[in-house]
């Protein structure tokens, strides 16, 4: 048998499921290996919405048994942490040059698997999102907070590096978490506005968009606690009670937020005027034509969908628990709220107010090119594995 060549980059994630990390991972891998670099994609599931997307000339590396298609965010959560031996055992074999670990769902049962291997490999975290500290004096709350803080430390002393997706991600981990600030890079979310305009410009035909319709707001993302999707519900419901509106969230419906948010859209009598779209493999439409984009996640690193709504010409309002949104939002391109209702319903009615100034949002968006985003990640996977 001949010899396996040498692996310069493993990517590890745990599925193919539509999430931004996903989507970055992908691009990543693929300008990779056309650079010149051997990179294999490492997963604990070989499944997942994106999975048609994976580039022909990366390998998939599944290590974890199969869930099949369907399954719930504690499934996730232990076949990831049963999964570990087996990929300390595959990084021990292949001894990848460097390990990626595509986003923060699973650095935990990375870290622990490289540790476990012998830290063989240069191990880089990209740390998707922040940790934003909880808002108000709940005991509870500010518990978890430490527990999940203390937890991110101790994984991050494995790495050799973390990639932070955002300015405020990258000083969340230095001044509040003491990670050496010589050892973060910086590499923001990036966008192909071509791409976008060539999507945006197909062929849509959607009844809540005619002519004559009350103007929409719109929410994507997969429902998932983190998306907090349920204050945009109750900002909604206040907004909709003063004047004619509607509300679309568009993502992957799995697992029981998505029951939580219809019993909340019928307990305040929203149902003909909320609308849950599913997954859109082209969103881009929607955001041609909504009112807003609202971004209220309980947190993220720097949301894609945020960026893909002000390329899309859409006016954005985020809260300031949505960790990246100050500085996509810098110099008034949007307003950034307090996470409650009452704030939150404030400011998209300014926002929907206010003139739509398309052509400033496309200029703000235009500063966070995705050729750039790429080009620094395999110029940074380039530099490791040839360290």
């Amino acid at each position: 048998m001949p010899p396996v060549p040498p692996l310069d980059v493993a990517i590890v994630m745990f599925d193919f499921g539509p999430t931004g990390v996903v989507r970055n991972a992908l691009r990543i891998a693929r300008a990779s290996a056309a650079s010149g670099l051997k990179v294999e994609l490492w997963v604990v599931q070989n499944a997942g919405t994106l999975r048609s997307e994976v580039p022909d000339e990366v390998p998939v590396v599944a290590f974890g048994p199969s869930l099949g298609t369907d399954y719930t965010r504690a499934d996730r959560r232990r076949a990831g942490k049963g999964a570990v031996p087996a990929l300390a055992a595959l990084m021990a074999e292949r001894a990848p040059r460097v390990v990626l670990s595509a986003g923060n769902h699973f650095h935990s049962q990375v870290a622990a698997a490289s540790r476990a291997a012998g830290h063989k490999s240069r191990l880089i975290l990209r740390v998707s999102t922040g940790l934003p500290k909880p808002h108000g004096a709940s005991p509870l709350a500010w518990a978890r907070y430490w527990w999940k803080r203390g937890k991110a430390v101790r994984r991050q002393r494995e790495a050799d590096l973390l990639v932070a997706v955002s300015r405020e991600v990258g000083e969340e981990l230095s001044n509040d978490m003491g990670y050496p600030a010589e050892r973060i890079v910086v590499i923001p979310n990036g966008i192909d506005r071509a791409a976008i305009d060539a999507k945006a410009a197909q062929p849509f035909d959607h009844p809540w968009f005619a002519t004559g319709e009350p103007p929409v707001i719109l929410g994507v993302g997969r429902i998932d606690k983190f998306k907090n999707f349920e204050l945009l519900i109750d900002a909604f419901a206040r907004l909709q009670a003063t004047r004619p509106l509607r509300l679309m969230i568009v993502g992957e419906e799995r697992g029981a937020w998505k029951h939580r948010l219809d019993a909340q859209v019928k307990r305040l009598g929203l149902g003909a005027d909320v609308r849950f779209e599913g997954f859109q493999r082209n969103p881009h439409a929607y955001f041609r034509r909504a009112a807003a984009y609202v971004c209220c996640s309980r947190y993220e690193g720097m949301s894609n969908a945020m960026l893909e709504a002000m390329a899309n010409g859409c006016p954005v309002v985020a809260t300031r628990t949505a960790t990246g949104a100050r500085e996509l939002l810098e110099g008034g391109v949007g307003p950034l709220a307090e996470p409650d209702a009452v704030a939150l319903a404030q400011a998209i009615a300014a926002r929907i107010d206010a003139p739509r100034d398309s052509e400033r949002l496309h200029s703000r968006a235009a500063d966070y090119d995705l050729a750039r985003t790429i080009r620094a990640y395999v110029d940074l996977l380039t530099r490791e594995a040839r360290a």
